[in-house]
């Protein structure tokens, strides 16, 4: 199947982008310019812009236009089972590269907000419900938004554990307070899923809403009840990202192999 004019459009603009005539922190042509470049309709420029948006290349800023973005480049998320504890928080596993220090963008946030229907659903709560939410916007020190962290605590819990869903939560954070109220030890499982983000989340992380992302749900198990005690919501732009695995061979793909 023949390329589309609003495809041929993009490679074309990705072609100069990747080549350096639009480089990064520099503005795109207008769609009307741009549209006289092509002869092409304002319609399918703005379509080809969609492409380049969704891939990383560029982003709309408010009264500046259509500029080329600075990319961070891809880290390695390496997933695993193990969790440890550092003497003063629980650290799971993590993106960041063995000791390269993050940082915090603005203060993170404590506050009651309806809960999101993925999140009500592990939780076992209706959409909507008013509930805890912790939020912290995350980077590599000195780069752009990486990641938005959202951890949501039921209702349920934040009665027996009232600090959890304040601001200053004390020494061992937010999850230290919940396995105090009797619901240590906590265990964890994870979900994750290509997703779209939502507005609020591309303007978090200077993204295009048009740019996949991985969203990542980690859920705490009250070891009292088996049910879920908390639930965080990583959103990490899918060009910032590559997910790493170590593979083993099973019983039955031992070596040397016998084949029949």
């Amino acid at each position: 199947m023949s390329p589309t004019r609003y495809e041929e459009t993009a490679a074309h603009l990705r072609q100069r982008i990747e080549e350096g005539d639009y480089p990064p922190g520099s503005k795109i042509p207008s769609v009307r310019t741009l549209a006289a470049i092509y002869d092409v309709s304002d319609a399918t420029i703005r379509a080809a812009l969609r492409v380049l948006e969704a891939e990383g290349l560029v982003k709309t800023v408010s009264k500046s236009g259509i500029v080329v973005r600075e990319r961070s480049g891809r880290r390695r998320l390496t997933r695993s089972s193990q969790i440890s504890h550092d003497g003063k928080m629980y650290r799971f596993p993590a993106a960041a590269e063995q000791g390269e220090p993050w940082e915090a963008h603005g203060d993170p946030l404590a506050s009651t907000e309806p809960v999101p229907a993925d999140v009500a659903a592990v939780l076992g709560i209706e959409p909507g419900t008013p509930t805890a939410r912790r939020r912290r916007v995350m980077s590599p020190q000195g780069e752009e938004p990486w990641d938005v962290i959202d951890s949501w605590i039921p209702p349920r819990i934040v009665a027996e554990a009232p600090q959890a869903a304040e601001p200053v939560t004390g020494t061992g954070g937010y999850l230290a307070r919940i396995e105090e109220a009797g619901h240590g030890p906590l265990s964890w499982e994870e979900t994750a899923r290509a997703d779209m983000p939502s507005r609020e989340e591309a303007d978090l992380l200077g993204i295009s809403p048009y740019m996949p992302v991985m969203r990542i749900l980690r859920t705490a198990i009250s070891a009292r009840d088996g049910l879920p005690a908390e639930c965080s919501s990583y959103v990490i732009p899918c060009d910032r990202i590559e997910i790493h695995s170590t593979l083993t061979r099973g019983p039955s793909a031992r070596w040397p192999v016998s084949y029949s």
